[in-house]
C-alpha cells in the first residue's frame, strides 16, 4: 500500500484490491448535494480522465450516524470511531471521516464537506495503475491533531517597499487556484495571505496606495537591454482575489489577510512621506518599517477605510503584525503628549500606541463583518523569557476574541511557550515562531531551507531552519493549540516545508531525517534518492558573506574564511553531479501528469546551484584578495570577482523578474546582492569615483539593521 502525507491516523489493510476502474461516480445522502459533487469535481483536478471514465467505482458519501446504524458497515470502523481519544472527538466530528474501501465501492462517512474533501485526498493518494485504476481494501479512522493548518503566503510582500512582483505575486486566477488544489490534497485549510506594501485591489478614495503604475526595469533577452515599465498587481489588472476566496470556500480553506498593524499599510506613506513618524534630528537609524504617525487624524481614517476594503474582498480573519523595531518611536509633539505619556521607554510607546491603534481597528473590522477573526503577532521583542504577571498584561491589553499568531518558540524552552497557552488558552494560539522560509525568502532566492545548505549555520545565531519549524508543530500537537502556520514567502523550491507544515499539523511523528526521506518518497516515488543526494547537497553562500561585502546582513552573519576552503571545493567537485541529476529530476517531473507542477521548483534549485557555482569562484577569490601582498594582485582579483559578479547576474536577470533596487521608499532597497556587491568591488576598484550610497539587501532585513 502507497504512502500517503499526511499519514493517516488509523488505517487497516485488508484483502486485496478492489476492481479495476476507470471513472468514479457519486450517491451522496443528506445533508450533501450538489456541493459534493462539486468537490469532487474539484478534488480530480490532476485525475481529470475519471470523471468521464466508462469502469466506474462508486464512491458513497453517508454522515457518521449513518456508519453507526448500517448493518453492513465494516466492524472495525467501529472498533476505529469507537478508540478515537475524548480530546480528538470535536475535531473528528468537524474535519474527520471514517473510510471504507471494498471490492466495488468507496464508502465515506463524514458530517462535513471537509471531511469529504479530506478523505479524497487519501483516495487519490491511495490510487494506483495507469489506464486503468485499482485502490487496496482498507477501512480508515482520520482526523487532524490541529484544528487550523495555515500557510502565510505573498500575495504582496514588501510591494512598491522592497519588491515589486515575485514567485507567488506575479500569479493569477489559474496559479492560484492551482496552488489551493495542492493545499487540499495535502489537508492544509487556511492561507494567510501576505499584503505587505502597495495594496493589490482597488482602494476607493486613495488611488496611490494601490500596487498600480509602479515603473520599473526588466530585461529584455531579445535585444539584451533594460527596458522601463508600469507594474501592476494581477488582481488590479483583472479582478479575482473574492473569486479565489469563494473557490478556497468550497475545499474548506479559510482565508486571512496578513497585514501590518501600521507598517507597510499600502502606498499612502510612500505617497505621503510627510505621514511617517519623525524621527529625532541627527539618527542614525534607516527605517522605520515605514510606520505613520497615529497622532495624524488623516492617516487613522486611511487606516480605517483600508480595513474596510480589506474585508470587502471575502477574508474570513485579518492577522495583524505589530513592527519588532522598537528602539524609536515617533518624535513629533503630539505622539509625545499622548503615546509617551506614561512610557519609560520607545518599545512601551510602541505598545501603547499599537494597543490603541488595535482596538480602533477591531471595532471598524467588527462593525464591517461581526463575524471576522482578528488576530496579531505581537510581543517578539525581548525580554524572550516574561514572568507571568507581563504575560497577565499583555492578556488585558486585547480584547478577549483576539487570537494569537505569534507564540514563543526559538531560543526558548517549551515551558515558555506552555506559559502562554495557560495564560491565553490554547483556542487563542494559532501560530508560534515558525518562520523558516520567511528568512529563506530573504536570500536573493537562493536555496537554504536546512541547515546543511549554508555557510556554517550551526553557527548562525538565526536557527530558523525546517527542522526548528519540525519542532515547535510537535509541541503544538502536544499541548493542544487551536492552529500552527507555516511561512511560505517563496513557493518555487520550498515544498518540503509545505510537506511539514501539512505532515506535523496532522499529527505526524517521524523524526526529521526521517520525515524528509517519507515525504520525497510520497510524492516523488523513484526520483526520492536523487532529489534528496541535491537537497542534502546544494551548499549556498550568500554574497554578502564574502568580505568585501560591507553592509551587516543578519540573517546570514557567517563570513567566508580559509577553514571553509574544503567545503567549498568539495561543492565544486559534486557541481556536474547536481546539474545532472536536476536535469533528470526536471525532465521527469515534466512528463508526470500527476506531479508536473513540481518540476519548477526544481528549476529554480538548478538556477540556485548554478549560481553557487560562480559564488564558490567569488568566494576563494575573495581570501586570496585579503592575503594578496601587492596593490596590483589585489586589483586582479577585484576585477576577476567583478567578472563573477557579472555573470552570476546574467543568470538571475534571465530567469527572474524583479530583480533591480526599489526606491521608492528613499531607501535604495534590493534582495539580489548583485547591485551592492557591484558597489563594494568598484569602489575598492576606484575609490576617486566612490559610490556613497548603498543598496541594502531587502527591507525584511532592514528592521534588524539597529544602525
Amino acid at each position: 500500500m502507497k504512502q500517503i502525507i499526511p499519514e493517516v491516523k488509523q488505517i487497516r489493510k485488508k484483502r486485496g484490491y478492489t476492481k479495476s476502474f476507470s471513472g468514479v461516480s457519486l450517491s451522496a445522502g443528506v445533508p450533501f448535494g450538489k456541493e459534493a459533487e462539486e468537490i469532487l469535481h474539484l478534488k480530480l483536478w490532476n485525475y481529470e480522465e475519471l470523471e468521464c471514465g466508462h469502469d466506474t467505482i462508486r464512491i458513497i458519501l453517508r454522515n457518521l450516524e449513518d456508519a453507526r446504524k448500517l448493518p453492513d458497515v465494516c466492524m472495525e470502523l467501529h472498533e476505529m470511531e469507537g478508540s478515537i481519544p475524548e480530546e480528538s472527538a470535536e475535531l473528528f466530528s468537524r474535519q474527520g471521516y471514517l473510510l471504507d474501501i471494498t471490492e466495488d465501492e468507496v464508502r465515506v462517512f463524514t458530517d462535513t464537506q471537509e471531511g469529504f474533501a479530506y478523505a479524497l485526498s487519501t483516495v487519490k493518494q491511495l490510487l494506483e495503475g495507469g489506464e486503468q485504476f485499482y485502490l487496496p481494501q482498507i477501512c480508515a479512522a482520520d482526523w487532524p491533531s490541529i484544528e487550523y493548518r495555515s500557510l502565510s503566503v505573498t500575495f504582496a510582500w514588501y510591494a512598491g517597499y522592497g519588491r515589486f512582483g515575485f514567485d507567488m505575486q506575479l500569479w493569477g486566477l489559474k496559479e492560484w487556484k492551482q496552488f489551493l488544489d495542492i493545499c487540499s490534497d495535502y489537508k492544509m485549510n487556511q492561507l494567510n495571505m501576505c499584503l505587505y506594501g502597495y495594496w493589490p485591489f482597488r482602494m476607493e478614495g486613495y488611488p496611490e496606495a494601490e500596487l498600480r503604475g509602479l515603473k520599473m526595469k526588466l530585461w529584455n533577452p531579445e535585444s539584451e537591454n533594460w527596458v522601463e515599465v508600469e507594474y501592476m498587481h494581477p488582481n488590479l489588472a483583472e479582478e479575482f482575489l473574492p473569486q479565489l476566496i469563494e473557490y478556497g470556500h468550497k475545499l474548506g480553506i479559510r482565508f486571512y489577510a496578513y497585514i501590518g498593524l501600521n507598517s507597510y499599510s499600502g502606498g499612502y506613506s510612500n505617497a505621503h512621506k510627510e505621514k511617517r513618524m519623525k524621527m529625532q534630528k541627527d539618527s542614525h537609524f534607516i527605517n522605520d518599517f515605514d510606520s505613520l504617525c497615529l497622532s495624524d487624524e488623516g492617516t487613522v481614517q486611511y487606516l480605517k477605510k483600508s480595513m474596510r476594503s480589506i474585508v470587502s474582498q471575502g477574508f474570513d480573519g485579518i492577522d495583524f503584525e505589530e513592527s519588532e523595531e522598537a528602539f524609536w518611536y515617533c518624535n513629533c509633539e503630539r505622539c509625545r503628549e499622548t503615546f509617551w505619556k506614561g512610557c519609560s521607554t520607545p518599545e512601551e510607546t510602541l505598545h501603547a500606541a499599537n494597543t490603541w491603534l488595535l482596538q480602533i481597528l477591531y471595532e471598524e473590522l467588527k462593525a464591517a463583518k461581526p463575524d471576522i477573526t482578528i488576530g496579531i503577532r505581537a510581543w517578539r521583542q525581548p525580554p524572550l523569557v516574561r514572568p507571568e504577571e507581563l504575560i497577565a498584561k499583555m492578556k488585558a491589553s486585547i480584547p478577549d476574541d483576539v487570537v494569537l499568531f505569534w507564540a514563543p518558540g526559538q531560543y526558548v524552552e517549551e515551558s515558555e511557550f506552555e506559559k502562554w497557552i495557560h495564560a491565553f488558552g490554547r483556542e487563542r494560539i494559532r501560530a508560534r515562531d515558525t518562520e523558516a522560509i520567511g528568512f529563506a525568502a530573504g536570500l536573493g532566492r537562493l536555496i537554504r531551507p536546512l541547515k546543511c545548505n549554508g555557510l556554517r549555520c550551526e553557527e548562525e545565531p538565526i536557527t530558523q531552519y525546517i527542522d526548528e519549524d519540525i519542532r515547535q508543530h510537535k509541541g503544538s500537537v502536544r499541548m493542544h493549540a487551536a492552529g500552527i502556520n507555516g511561512y511560505l514567502f517563496e513557493w518555487y523550491g520550498f515544498f518540503m516545508a509545505f510537506f511539514a507544515h501539512a505532515y506535523y499539523g496532522w499529527g505526524g511523528e517521524k523524526e526529521t531525517e526521517a520525515f524528509y526521506r517519507y515525504a520525497l518518497e510520497t510524492v516523488f516515488g523513484d526520483l526520492a534518492d536523487d532529489i534528496y543526494f541535491v537537497m542534502t547537497n546544494m551548499f549556498t553562500i550568500h554574497e554578502s558573506q564574502l568580505n568585501i561585502f560591507e553592509l551587516e546582513f543578519p540573517f546570514a552573519k557567517n563570513k567566508v574564511e580559509k577553514r571553509d576552503i574544503p567545503r567549498i571545493q568539495e561543492a565544486v567537485r559534486l557541481y556536474p553531479d547536481l546539474m545532472q541529476k536536476l536535469d533528470h529530476i526536471i525532465e521527469e517531473l515534466r512528463s508526470d501528469k500527476r506531479h508536473y507542477e513540481f518540476a519548477l521548483h526544481f528549476k529554480k534549485w538548478k538556477i540556485s546551484v548554478m549560481r553557487s557555482r560562480i559564488i564558490y569562484d567569488m568566494a576563494l577569490e575573495s581570501l586570496k584578495f585579503e592575503e594578496a601582498e601587492s596593490e596590483e594582485e589585489k586589483q586582479d582579483c577585484l576585477r576577476r570577482m567583478y567578472l563573477d559578479n557579472e555573470r552570476e547576474f546574467e543568470i538571475i536577470r534571465e530567469n527572474y523578474f524583479d530583480v533591480n533596487p526599489v526606491l521608492e521608499t528613499g531607501t535604495a532597497s534590493c534582495m539580489i546582492p548583485y547591485h551592492e556587491l557591484k558597489r563594494c568591488i568598484l569602489n575598492r576598484l576606484y575609490p576617486d569615483k566612490k559610490q556613497e550610497r548603498p543598496v541594502y539587501l531587502g527591507v525584511e532585513s532592514l528592521g534588524w539593521m539597529w544602525f
